[in-house]
This record gives C-alpha cells, structure tokens and sequence, in this order.
C-alpha cells in the first residue's frame, strides 16, 4: 500500500490564515516543506482521508486523479477535515459527464452537516451516499477492510480514526485524537493487525497533550505500547502528521527532534510505501 500527505497541518495550516507570529513569518519566508496545508491523505489512490476545504488546491497541486476517488473516510465533522460544499460540484452543470459514484462513511454528526450543506434529495444528482459508521464495526471499501476507531477529541461528536487493512498488511491512521481511550487498545489487542504504517497525530509538537491532540512525549507512549503489544515492529513506519504553529517548531526543527525518537516527519506531497 501507499499512503501520500495531500495536506499536513491543523485547522490553521502553516503559516496560519492570520497569524503573525514567529514560526509562521519565518515559514512563509522559506517555503517549501515548511508550508502545510490542512490534513488529507491518499491511500493508493483510491480511498481519500478526509476532505477539508483544501481538497481542490491539493487536487491541483498533487495531481492526483479525484473525479475518480470512490471513497471517502472521514474522521470527524470539524471543517478543517470535513467540507461537504464542494461536493454539489459533482452535478450536472458543473460536471460533463456522470463521476463513479462516491461513498461518503462518517459518524452522525458528519451525516448532519453533509445533509445541512447538501439535501439528501440532491444526492442522486451529485452521485453521492453516504454510509453512517460506527466504532470497531468493520466494512469493506474498495477492497480495503476498514475499521472506524473511537479517537479522543471532541467530547461532542463520537471523532474516528481508521485502520484499514490490505493483504497482510494494515495502516492505522489517527489524526485528531489524544492517547488512544481504553477501548480502541482493547480492539486493537484483539484484532492484531499487522501493522505497515502508523500515522500519528503531533499537532502540539514538543509539547504533551494526549487528552485532544498529542505531541511528542505523547507519541512516544503510543509507540511503546503498540511495540509492546507486538503489532507493529521493524517492518513498521511510523509517522508523525498534522501540526500546527502553537507547536513552536519549523519543519527542520521538529525533524530533527522526531528523527531522534525514531519518527519520520511527514510533509505536503510526502508518499510512505508501505
């Protein structure tokens, strides 16, 4: 499998929208990987990670073939992950011809903003369903098992992360939640996937967090736990995603500190083979 970064940052992005401070004046100043986009992902071209209101510049950017994407995960209702508008672009008028039909999997509260953007009568004409999901309730995605998680976020809605599995392989992607809650370890132990990737959420940087986001003392704990459970290994790539500027670190400078605890960084276009 392969994971591609379409987008790296927090609800902000870096630099931040109107910010500025010191690591967003000096990001925008060099440029490069230090730009960071709100979060998306691509796995194998085929199943996007959510969908915020940067999904058409990474489209551009990334070139990557979204009129054919089937399959949407989506973590959480926040807009920074979730902006459901852009889907009556799929309807006649603005399209020329029909798009596949796109799968949209969520928790309730994803499903009452998709409905509130777009009326449920209008979805035949955007080629668009979408699935309600629950915690630990697998379902098959494009040929992918897919397991929703329960995250440690927003206390309001029921927040997701994903582990989808392939073969003999799996990814587990967790962005935006703290240190996982009691029940998703529990599943985990359980199920024993054969872990090729983990992304884990850095939104505070050097900072620890763990009941919302996490930082790198936080990502240390979960990494030692999923060693110590023997889900993941040497064959396993961990890397950290979705940062924010009240982390206080550049790029360079979070890579460093991550390299040293055994992490990769990611970066806006970062592909993990896996």
């Amino acid at each position: 499998m392969e994971l591609r970064y379409l987008g790296t940052g927090a609800a902000e992005g870096i630099p931040a929208t109107f910010c500025a401070c010191p690591v967003c004046t000096e990001a925008a100043r060099r440029g490069g990987r230090e730009i960071r986009t709100r979060s998306q992902a691509l796995l194998d071209g085929k199943i996007l990670i959510d969908f915020p209101p940067d999904a058409y510049a990474h489209y551009l950017t990334h070139r990557f073939d979204l009129p054919a994407v089937e399959h949407i995960l989506v973590t959480h209702s926040h807009t920074d992950h979730f902006y459901p508008q852009e889907f009556e672009l799929r309807s006649a008028g603005y399209v020329h011809e029909a798009p596949p039909l796109l799968r949209v999997y969520g928790n309730d509260k994803v499903g009452r903003v998709l409905f509130d953007a777009l009326p449920e009568k209008e979805h035949e004409a955007c080629r668009l369903v979408f699935r309600l999901i629950r915690p630990f309730e697998r379902f098959e995605a494009g040929g992918y098992l897919v397991t929703p998680l329960t995250a440690r976020h927003d206390p309001s809605e029921g927040c997701l992360f994903y582990l989808v599995e392939r073969g003999d392989t799996a990814l587990l992607y967790a962005h935006d939640t703290g240190f996982f809650p009691p029940e998703t370890w529990e599943f985990l132990r359980s199920a024993r996937p054969r872990l090729g990737l983990v992304s884990l959420d850095c939104t505070t940087a050097a900072f620890k967090e763990g009941t919302n986001h996490m930082g790198l003392p936080d990502v240390v704990l979960v990494r030692e736990k999923l060693l110590e459970m023997g889900l993941a290994g040497e064959h396993t790539a961990f890397v950290l995603n979705h940062f924010s500027h009240n982390g206080g670190l550049l790029h360079q400078e979070l890579c460093g500190k991550a390299r040293d605890l055994g992490f990769a960084v990611a970066w806006d276009g970062l592909s993990v083979a896996f």
